[in-house]
């Protein structure tokens, strides 16, 4: 009914994942656990507690590179011990513990959910079909007060629902998609009818929680391997998408592995006028690469990037079927979609809107191109928009309005000192001031030439492992509640406003990202 994996070697946050579990379990379950790997590094005390209270004896001596097993069964008051095994790792070899067979009879019982006197409706009977097959999804299956799954978000100011097709991109990992799906409850506008989740693979676990949310799944056989698989799957929903919804002109596309902010909708809704008529852009996206806790603060301000983001982001109807959807790598050929679709041959010199503070949150630590390190390191402290109903200024995103409050902000803007550099001291780099503009100037001799930007990156513990965010040479962020914008001489037109007295400043050494606070 579940099966879970948790790291419990590197990832700070699978911890409490696994205590979450298994307070969700229905009394009377079976529950198995087995360790894979290591199990004790990053095993909480509280996770220990939990399982000493299922009756694990071997729990509190469990170390490093120990193995263990344990079968107990969940009751009112803890759980009720079947069998257990454990063994030491030698320490006199760095190696694991032997392994551990472990055997266990028990007296089946037959359950279901007649138990729970829910309510007699439509929405009972999914809740109680999905409930006699799957364990682990949180309050789903609580006898009272379980959780909403009827998709009913709230309406615009005026009343009504934004008309946009949204196509979830989903596979093989169903607590994700469980968690996005519940995001879409609260987005101001969202019409369910128009969205459809697409799984990569007939899964029955996935396809279950789309039912279960009375939402529209398609799935389709797997074509090709790992990234051309996944490109091929991502082409199948884009061109269904916009087959189902002939009158629409453009698609929006999320992620299994989001937390949707709720004005997604609303954002894009004031953006589209301008993709619509300004031929200089390729997407409107709701992710920003740099925008993190402390680098991002104004949730109505936005930027023009020469990149695209993903992550959440709208694609018209005219580039997709005019430009991408017949060069579109074959099924042998890998490609990451993403990677494929920000090349130049794609954006051919078209930017991507984006807001300062994004409107999803990645919280997938585990997939092809992703693992807990990873996630902790440049996702988990990520900004996230909470608030509804943000009004943005949609004009001053216009081609030539934006380089006017370009031009406008860097002109107003004060000089940092030039005498020092972001690492020599990140934190003192920027005034202790609030909401003033700064500027400063990095050495680039070209665009392309990033080196300088690479360690101002990662002294400002934001996105370090390529390029991203930048718009002619010139990136723009916040830190310390202050706008900071940053332009690469020679290369940048903005490099106009430098003074001639200043020289840009040049770090070509490789800094060490500093450890967060």
């Amino acid at each position: 009914m579940a099966s879970r994996g948790f790291d419990t070697y590197a990832s700070k946050q699978d911890s409490d994942l696994l205590v979450e579990l298994i307070e969700d379990v229905s009394e009377g379950r079976i529950i198995c656990f087995a360790v894979k790997d290591e199990a004790s590094l990053t095993l909480k005390r509280m996770a220990r507690n939990m399982m000493k209270s299922l009756g694990s004896f071997y729990i509190g001596s469990l170390r490093w590179r120990d193995t263990w097993a344990f079968v107990t069964q969940k009751t009112g008051h803890g759980g009720r011990a079947l069998a257990e095994g454990f063994q030491k790792c030698p320490k006199s070899q760095d190696s694991w513990a032997s392994p551990v067979l472990l055997r266990t009879t028990f007296t089946a019982e037959t359950t279901d959910n007649t138990r729970c006197d829910w309510e007699d409706s439509e929405a009972s009977r999914r809740r109680r079909e999905f409930c006699d097959k799957y364990e682990g999804y949180k309050g789903v299956c609580k006898c009272v007060e379980p959780s909403i799954i009827d998709m009913d978000p709230p309406t615009l100011e005026g009343g009504g629902r934004v008309k946009l097709p949204i196509a979830v991109m989903a596979s093989r990992r169903p607590h994700y998609l469980f968690r996005m799906l519940k995001t879409l409850h609260g987005v101001v506008g969202l019409d369910p009818s128009m969205v459809t989740v697409f799984i990569d693979g007939f899964y029955d676990e996935p396809a279950s929680i789309a039912k279960l949310f009375n939402l529209r799944v398609d799935a389709h056989a797997p074509i090709s391997k790992l990234n051309s698989r996944i490109a091929q799957h991502y082409k199948k929903s884009l061109t269904t998408s916009f087959a189902r919804f002939p009158d629409a002109q453009y698609l929006v596309i999320l992620e299994e592995d989001l937390d949707i902010s709720v004005d997604i909708l609303t954002y894009f809704q004031q953006m589209l006028p301008i993709l619509e008529t300004d031929e200089s852009l390729f997407c409107i996206s709701a992710w920003n690469d740099q925008g993190y806790e402390h680098s991002s603060h104004d949730p109505s301000m936005m930027y023009r990037l020469e990149t695209m983001p993903g992550l959440g982001w709208v694609l018209s109807r005219k580039i997709y079927k005019g430009e991408l959807e017949a060069k579109w790598p074959k099924p042998d050929v890998f490609w990451d979609w993403d990677m494929w679709t920000r090349s130049p041959d794609q954006l051919k010199g078209r930017e991507c809107i984006i807001p300062d503070v994004s409107r999803t949150y990645h919280f997938g630590a585990k997939g092809l191109n992703m693992n807990p390190y990873f996630q902790d390191a440049y996702f988990t402290k990520h900004a996230f928009n909470r608030q509804p109903n943000v009004k943005f200024n949609a004009e001053i995103m216009r081609k030539d309005n934006y380089e006017k409050e370009i031009h406008r902000l860097i002109t107003s803007a004060t000089l940092l000192d030039h005498d020092t550099t972001p690492c020599a001291n990140p934190k003192s780099f920027v005034p202790d001031t609030k909401e003033k503009t700064y500027v400063f100037y990095i050495a680039m001799k070209q665009h392309g030439d990033w080196k300088t930007w690479n360690n101002v990156a990662r002294c400002f513990r934001m996105w370090d492992l390529d390029v991203r965010g930048f718009h002619k040479s010139m990136f723009r962020f916040w830190i310390k509640e202050n706008h900071i914008i940053v332009v690469g001489c020679p290369s940048s037109p903005y490099c106009v406003h430098k003074p001639a007295n200043i020289s840009p400043i040049s770090m070509l050494k490789t800094e060490k990202r500093p450890a967060d606070d």
